[in-house]
């Protein structure tokens, strides 16, 4: 007997036991399970185990491969066994007949003799909530707003007492717990056995929930080992829908382009939409909140060491923030009286492109970099009156600056200004200097005489005078600035000089058949700018008077030469004749008077020329060529070439017609 006692001692302490006891509903169908290697057993009696309750009551065994006896079949139940143990089928959980089934389940093998294995310390015995639903709660201490949610769930009946498990879900999404301690209240309902109505809720804060449609759910189970396994979920009526607010801001003055005309600006910030829960408008500068400012006005101040201010107006409440409407603040300005001007030179000479002298003198114009911004646009004026293009300048250390090269059509005295514009505010100052720029005449100067125009260096330049001509010839130099000075005109050793652009030479023709020793007359002028490279005009001028005694001709080969031989010659012809008309004239009467005075006698040679002995004179009208042909004159011609001819024509003492003086002496007596 004692040998059979140690052997099952050792049997169940090498075979040990595992309970499997699972909460069972109340009503349903459960089973229990006790983990015994049978096959190891070697029990003194037929009994291999048998099923107990609080450790005495008897409720079934198994007797080798089957099992029954006992109270199976008045309470119900229903045993099997095999090698790794046995299984107790409950068909009704119940709390009241033929027991309260919340109780200790244990099993024996080899039957009473043995050691008893647990099954189960306590069998939990529920009964699932039953109508449970649950409701959604606003809270809030003001009108139209709200602080939290409240969730709250209830069931009427349950057992053990109700646990809660809360959830949410943002705009459709998924489901996550609400990680919040619920508060519960539990009901016991009078009568056996024992049922509970309880009620749970959980109180969200609006903040921890954030914008969208948020929705409630919760799984309200009974008080057991993995309840909420046993629940199906329960959905919470009613959704809030939670809104951020929107703000935006304005500002005095308002912005031109992005910029604030001036160095202060005033901008509010205030709400543009209605929002749940309430918010308000604020300024932030990063993520921080802007200190100091009152009912959302924000005062702003040009600060040079940050010309760009970032600000962001934001509608915030207890939910979170909006993205908001980002301010960069920056100041357009314009201080007063801080334009300059400056030229190396107040005088720009306008010389042709060989010779610049000093027309690319820059003409520079800045304002100091504090005083404007943005960068600014510059434009020059010649006249202060039509201005070129604005364009931009460029950044010269504390200035900002722009070169011009102003040039002219026409010299003068120009108010050369420098317009600088805010291109932002369309604000202008302007600033001028005095430029004088000095032009050379675009052309010779000019000698007229006797209405005819002679201009430049030219071999065709010429004039023909006539005896008795008289006059002025005038050089004049037309255009340029200022005026062409020393102005000389000179005609052989006739010389005069004006004191600006003008010369004037009056003569006669006498004077000019004296003085002008040289037929070339030349006139020069000067400019200021000493680039006044075409100063001088030429003007060959021809003396023809009827008989002349001495010319020079230009050797040539052009048309003017040869009109020139033409005309000497026609003119030295008719001077012949009307000597040869006088003489004969004068010969016909001096032979009617020596046949009427002295005796008939045939006379080989007749003197028809007067003659001084015989005591008489004979007048001849010489009025028409009195001064033209003087004895001894001899006329010049100037042709084209650089050689001459001279040609003189002498006249006689004697006439042509022989005479002897025998004759002449018989023929006076």
């Amino acid at each position: 007997m004692y040998r059979q006692g140690v052997l099952l001692l050792l049997l169940i302490t090498f075979y040990s036991v595992q309970p499997d006891c699972r909460p069972a509903q109340e009503g349903q169908e459960t089973n229990l399970t006790c983990t015994v290697d049978t096959e190891a057993l070697a029990c003194p009696s037929t009994i291999r185990l048998e099923w107990s309750v609080n450790s005495f009551e008897r409720l079934i065994y198994c007797i080798y491969n089957r099992c029954g006896g006992g109270y199976s079949s008045h309470y119900g139940l229903s045993a099997t066994i095999n090698n790794s143990g046995s299984t107790l089928t409950i068909t009704n959980v119940s709390r009241t007949v033929p027991f309260n089934m919340e109780t200790r389940w244990s099993c024996r093998p080899c039957g009473s003799a043995s050691r008893e294995v647990t099954a189960c310390d306590k069998l939990e015995v529920y009964a699932k909530p039953e109508n449970p639903s649950c409701i959604v709660r606003e809270n809030t201490a003001v009108p139209d707003d709200i602080e939290s949610v409240t969730v709250s769930c209830s069931t009427t009946k349950v057992y053990p007492e109700a646990m809660c498990s809360f959830k949410r879900r943002t705009n459709g999404g998924t489901f996550i717990t609400i990680n919040k301690t619920p508060t519960y209240r539990h009901t016991k309902i009078t009568g056996t056995p024992v049922y509970y109505r309880s009620e749970c809720s959980v109180d969200v804060p609006v903040a921890e929930l954030g914008e969208g449609t948020h929705s409630f759910s919760a799984f309200m189970y009974p008080d057991v080992r993995n309840g909420i396994d046993l629940v199906d979920e329960t959905a919470a009526f009613k959704a809030v829908t939670l809104t951020l607010p929107e703000a935006s801001y304005s500002c005095f003055p308002e912005m031109i382009q992005g910029f604030f005309n001036g160095k202060s600006a005033r901008c509010t910030c205030s709400l543009t939409s209605d929002s749940y829960p309430k918010g308000q408008a604020q300024w932030y500068r990063g993520r921080q909140i802007v200190p100091g400012v009152s009912g959302g006005v924000l005062e702003l101040t040009f600060d040079s060491s940050n010309s760009e201010q970032n600000f962001t107006c934001k509608g915030v409440s207890a939910i979170g923030e909006s993205s908001g409407l980002t301010l960069i603040a920056k100041f357009a300005y314009f201080e007063e009286n801080i334009v300059t001007i400056e030229s190396s030179t107040s005088i720009i000479d306008l010389c042709s492109d060989n010779n610049y002298t000093n027309h690319q003198i820059p003409i520079t114009c800045r304002v100091p970099k504090d005083k404007i911004n943005p960068a600014p646009l510059f434009s020059i004026s010649k006249d202060g009156l039509t201005f070129d293009v604005p364009i931009g300048g460029y950044l010269n250390t504390a200035f900002y600056q722009s070169q011009f090269y102003p040039s002219a059509d026409v010299g003068g005295v120009y108010q050369v200004t420098c317009r600088v514009i805010n291109k932002i505010t369309g604000k202008t100052q302007q600033q001028g200097t005095i430029i004088t720029f000095r032009k050379p005449p675009p052309l010779p100067p000019k000698i007229t005489i006797r209405g005819e125009t002679y201009q430049g260096i030219n071999t065709t330049n010429s004039i023909t005078l006539t005896a008795g001509n008289t006059g002025d010839m005038t050089c004049r130099v037309e255009g340029g600035y200022p005026k062409a000075h020393t102005t000389q005109l000179t005609c052989g050793s006739l010389n005069a000089t004006g004191g600006e652009n003008v010369a004037t030479l009056t003569f006669k023709y006498d004077q000019l058949i004296k003085d002008m020793d040289w037929p070339e007359c030349k006139c020069t002028s000067q400019h200021v700018t000493g680039c006044y490279y075409s100063k001088e005009t030429n003007l060959t001028v021809y003396d023809f008077p009827l008989i002349a005694t001495s010319m020079q001709i230009k050797k040539g080969s052009s048309d003017d030469t040869a009109v020139i031989i033409g005309v000497t010659v026609a003119v030295v012809v008719v001077l012949v004749i009307a000597i040869i008309v006088v003489v004969l004239v004068l010969r016909y009467r001096n032979s009617k008077k020596v046949k009427a005075s002295a005796p008939p006698q045939e006379n080989r040679y007749v003197d028809i020329f007067p003659n001084p002995d015989d005591g008489y004179e004979q007048s001849v009208d010489t009025t028409e060529g009195e001064g033209i042909c003087p004895e001894g004159i001899s006329g010049q011609m100037q042709l084209q070439g650089n050689q001459y001819e001279e040609i003189t024509l002498h006249q006689a003492n004697e006439y042509d017609v022989p005479r002897d003086s025998e004759e002449r002496q018989e023929a006076s007596r």
